[in-house]
């Protein structure tokens, strides 16, 4: 589900680059990104995890690394 919303909120923020990563063979990377559950969305040192991320909730997490247009 997370996938799905992200593949289509995308396009609305081209700034953003999406890197995913497959947890169960990078355990060590996880740990020291702090990423405690899947999906966790990692921008720098923010974070939004949870076990359903809504379509809502990834919008505003992207809107906030974005800035504002002028």
């Amino acid at each position: 589900m997370t996938g799905l919303s992200l593949k289509q909120l995308l396009p609305e923020f081209p700034d953003v680059t999406l890197e995913k990563v497959e947890l169960l063979t990078n355990l060590g990377r996880a740990r020291r990104e702090g990423v405690p559950t899947i999906p966790t969305l990692v921008a720098g040192d923010q974070r939004l995890k949870g076990f359903y991320l809504t379509k809502k909730s990834i919008r505003r997490f992207l809107e906030c690394l974005t800035p504002p247009a002028s």
